[in-house]
């Protein structure tokens, strides 16, 4: 099935942002879009969540969040905007429409669970890097007589139906999900394996993405030592909690790992109260405990597996391995790694936020677009 104008895979803050971005230059697009929502992903997330990034800078390209949002909107202002988003730019999306292969012939062709196929002559793969819910296995965890579930499925502390909640991970949602449980007056625990940063959501009354803005041009490691001193002065007792502090700070660990600090909003505060404990890495698991590497355990009726996602960039790309050989993605902040028509959106973990960084992407796309194929 011939298209006009370029393929995007996905209709989230990426998918919309690029699509907003070359209509914006007379170019068309086609957004391929799996579910029957845009910002599919936003409508899965547990329902207290939102933005850890202030709205002044969170918003894509040409439309900024309404003025009667919070400085963090929730989930569901987020699905409204980028609602409005998609109407206010009259972009065309075709939902129902999960892409199954991506491949270059004498154009790029897009082929769909249902026996579709699109072709263009550049496609755009925005479906970001929380694709695939990562769910980590250990020995008895078929013995756990509670539920287990990815934060994907987690909505809500009520919904979970537990008293004893043992949440994995020491990312933002494993934050986020262990201090609601937490209010809710359950008894809560974090199974933390690595090494962390954590940064508070807002220094001084500054959020902390303005500040990353601000030295956004200085060397991460620089930047990193000079917010070190007020980062030791919040959270001087990581240790003393069960955590072990990185060896480098959050700046260079996200651009270095990809992998992002826990953005403090209360959790920390609830764990020095003694109202979330910290444990290591599960070890194993029986029918209502859990064991740790430490040889510690905690008594459990549900756990939460605050563990990430994969970008699942091989169930679409059959040439993943081969396109990328030294890693199973695009290098950093290249949009257009092997320069043949196929970009990518949104893989780019930013300390200063996500969707800004995502319309930052999306613009560069567009003027490469515009220069290989013209007006």
């Amino acid at each position: 099935m011939p298209t006009d104008g370029t393929i995007i895979i996905g209709a989230g803050p990426a998918g919309l942002a690029c699509a907003a971005a070359l209509r914006s230059e007379g170019q068309g697009s086609t957004i391929l879009e799996a579910t029957h929502h845009v910002g599919a992903s936003w409508h899965k997330h547990y329902d207290r969540l939102h933005l850890h990034t202030a709205k002044a800078h969170s918003a894509l390209p040409g439309m900024p969040m309404p003025r009667d949002f919070p400085r963090y909107p929730s989930r569901l202002q987020v699905i409204r905007y980028l609602d409005d988003y998609a109407y206010d730019n009259s972009l065309k999306i075709l939902f129902g429409k999960r892409a199954v292969s991506i491949r270059n012939g004498d154009c790029w062709a897009v082929e769909t669970a249902d026996g579709d196929q699109f072709r263009a002559r550049s496609v755009v793969i925005a479906t970001g890097l929380a694709n695939t819910p990562i769910r980590p296995t250990w020995e008895g965890q078929d013995k756990f007589a509670g539920p287990i579930v990815h934060s994907s499925e987690y909505r809500n502390a009520d919904a979970l139906d537990a008293r004893r909640v043992l949440v994995v991970g020491f990312g933002n949602s494993a934050g986020e999900i262990a201090l609601e449980c937490a209010e809710a007056g359950l008894d809560v625990a974090l199974s933390v394996r690595g090494p962390v940063n954590v940064v508070a959501r807002e220094i001084f009354g500054i959020p902390s993405a303005t500040i990353a803005i601000a030295q956004s041009r200085l060397p991460p490691k620089l930047a990193d030592a000079i917010n070190a001193p007020f980062l030791r002065m919040r959270y001087p007792d990581l240790e003393e909690l069960g955590l072990k502090r990185a060896s480098s700070g959050p700046l260079s660990t996200m651009i270095q790992r990809g992998r992002t600090p826990l953005i403090d909003i209360g959790t920390m505060a609830k764990i020095r109260e003694g109202h979330i404990e910290v444990f290591p890495g599960v070890d194993r698991s029986d029918d209502g405990t859990a064991y740790f590497a430490n040889g510690k355990s905690f008594q459990c009726n549900a756990i939460v597996l605050a563990t990430g996602y994969d970008h699942g960039l091989g169930k679409i790309l059959p040439d993943l391995a081969e396109r990328f050989p030294e890693a199973d993605r695009p290098p950093r902040n290249e949009v257009h790694p092997a320069g043949d028509g196929l970009y990518f959106c949104g893989f780019n973990a930013a300390t200063t936020g996500l969707l800004r960084q995502i319309g930052i992407e999306a613009g560069e796309i567009v003027a490469s677009i515009g220069q290989r194929h013209g007006p």
